[in-house]
């Protein structure tokens, strides 16, 4: 049974769209209103699945009455009915499900109603594929943020921004966020009312996309923070876990470097990540440093030493030490090739890209090197 709630100021209307609904089997009309503020009022009392609404309406707009729905029930479906086809954009913009020009035709209402019971199922069937599967989502942060859903499928976000709230949210833990400063990471440049509209919608939208894919209830406000409460797995949980600890086993020193195929959201570019992501790619540098120093000359570990330090090249190319390490290492091998290259890199590097000198100790090494030769 599809729960439906009524709201046109005009009371002429409210009868017709009633008696049309009437006719449609499997619809239970949970109440009908004249005044938006009223309703919003009463909304949280009734169980409704979709709101009919009108857009032009005294004491508040239709579409500022969707945004307040979109901000605080997730769960219900707006549908606008009115006779100003001019505002069809905005309400596809706020996310209604369907847009009704007056007079609604029946073969139209039909199709309408036809939509949504599609949607419900669809939730429904998702919740339910979620309760079987006894499993949490997995989401990837290195390099790029994905969120992978219940059914292995790489969740697909409405916008970008949608994409970044999730990430924000979840970046700050369980740490309940003010609006004001979710505003102020995500829309900087917007006026103050046009931004707290674009949070709502956005707010909506997400909870939208995480309702299709099953999850319940993941946004949580309370005193104008959000919350977001959605267990995963995620990469750099993984990451932080293993780098943190004391352990050098060299099977999570080799996680360690197939975790970390890039910095943290490097491809998202995400101006509030920029801090964690340097912070990260530190913790990780001096892990790996551990591990060199400490297993420099165990022979079981001399190519994963190595391998380490190609990585931290890659991560830290300026750092003096590093290159010197690195091309000790391929001293300490007669790996002549590797020496050479090494050092025509760090040449580059240093002297052409920023023309300053190459450290003493690095070009003793290097002529050390071939000097026995």
């Amino acid at each position: 049974m599809m729960r439906v709630l009524l709201i046109d100021d005009e009371e002429l209307s409210l009868e017709v769209m009633e008696i049309m609904l009437h006719k449609i089997p499997n619809i239970e009309i949970v109440g009908k209103y004249n005044n938006p503020i009223e309703a919003l009022k009463d909304l949280g009392e009734v169980q409704v699945d979709v709101i009919f609404l009108d857009m032009e309406m005294p004491g508040m707009h239709g579409l500022e009455f969707a945004e307040k729905v979109m901000g605080k029930h997730s769960d219900i479906e707006v549908l606008f009915v009115t006779a100003y086809p001019q505002f069809a954009l905005e309400a596809f913009e706020v996310n209604a499900i369907d847009y009704l020009l007056k007079p609604v035709s029946m073969m139209r209402l039909q199709k309408a109603i036809n939509k949504i019971e599609e949607k419900l199922a669809l939730y429904q069937t998702r919740e339910q594929l979620a309760d079987q599967s006894k499993s949490i989502l997995r989401s990837y942060f290195m390099v790029s943020f994905q969120l992978i859903d219940y059914q292995n499928n790489e969740v697909k976000w409405r916008t970008k921004k949608v994409k970044e709230l999730f990430a924000f949210l979840w970046h700050n833990g369980k740490n309940p966020i003010h609006k004001s400063l979710i505003i102020e990471e995500l829309w900087p440049d917007k006026q103050a009312e046009k931004a707290v509209s674009l949070l709502h919608t956005t707010i909506y939208q997400l909870r939208k996309t995480l309702k299709e894919i099953g999850v319940e209830n993941p946004i949580t406000l309370i005193n104008d923070h959000y919350k977001l409460s959605v267990q995963l797995e995620a990469d750099v949980l993984e990451l932080q876990e293993i780098i943190q600890s004391d352990s050098l086993d060299s099977k999570k020193v080799e996680r360690v470097i197939e975790l970390y195929s890039g910095d943290y959201l490097e491809n998202d570019d995400f101006i509030w990540s920029i801090q964690h992501q340097q912070e990260l790619k530190q913790e990780v540098l001096r892990y790996l440093q551990k591990f060199v120093v400490s297993s420099k000359y165990e022979k079981d570990y001399t190519k994963l030493v190595g391998v380490c330090l190609d990585k931290m090249f890659v991560l830290n190319p300026y750092d003096d030490m590093i290159m010197y390490q690195l091309l000790e290492y391929y001293c300490e091998l007669n790996n002549t090739r590797k020496v050479k290259e090494v050092f025509q890199v760090i040449t580059h590097r240093l002297k052409d890209e920023l023309g300053v000198s190459i450290p003493t100790n690095i070009v003793e090494l290097k002529n050390n090197y071939f000097n026995k030769f």
